[in-house]
């Protein structure tokens, strides 16, 4: 396999320099990288594959965590989405850090998925 079929490397928990540079990689890769089967197992960290929405995936402590970029959604739209996981609303209605986030209004911000709810931060 070359250096180019591979994805990028966490360098220094550099997280925004590796999504940038795996974005980029994704851009130029995506054809080849293949479709979660029946019975995928996520033993291995750093394995890419797509999920059934259309999403790259990357397998971290034995499961796969959807690697989503500046996705926006309403707050009734989120996903049910795993901890950690990041998006921003384009709703928000009054949001106070590190509170649940509530729809119906007008505000744009960043939120994470704390295992139960979407928070504000």
């Amino acid at each position: 396999m070359s250096i180019q079929d591979q994805p990028p490397r966490l360098i220094n928990l550099n997280w925004i320099q590796w999504a940038q540079r795996t974005y980029i990689w994704l851009a130029s890769t995506r054809s080849s990288l293949r479709h979660i089967g029946t019975g995928e197992s996520a033993a291995d960290d750093g394995v890419l594959l797509w999920d059934n929405t259309g999403y790259p995936v990357v397998s971290i402590n034995g499961v796969y965590v959807p690697i989503q970029i500046a996705r926006g959604y309403t707050v009734a739209a989120l996903p049910t989405g795993i901890v950690g996981q990041r998006a921003y609303v384009t709703d928000a209605a009054s949001p106070t850090f590190g509170s649940a986030v509530s729809g119906g209004g007008a505000v744009v911000i960043p939120v994470f998925r704390n295992g139960t709810a979407w928070i504000v931060g």
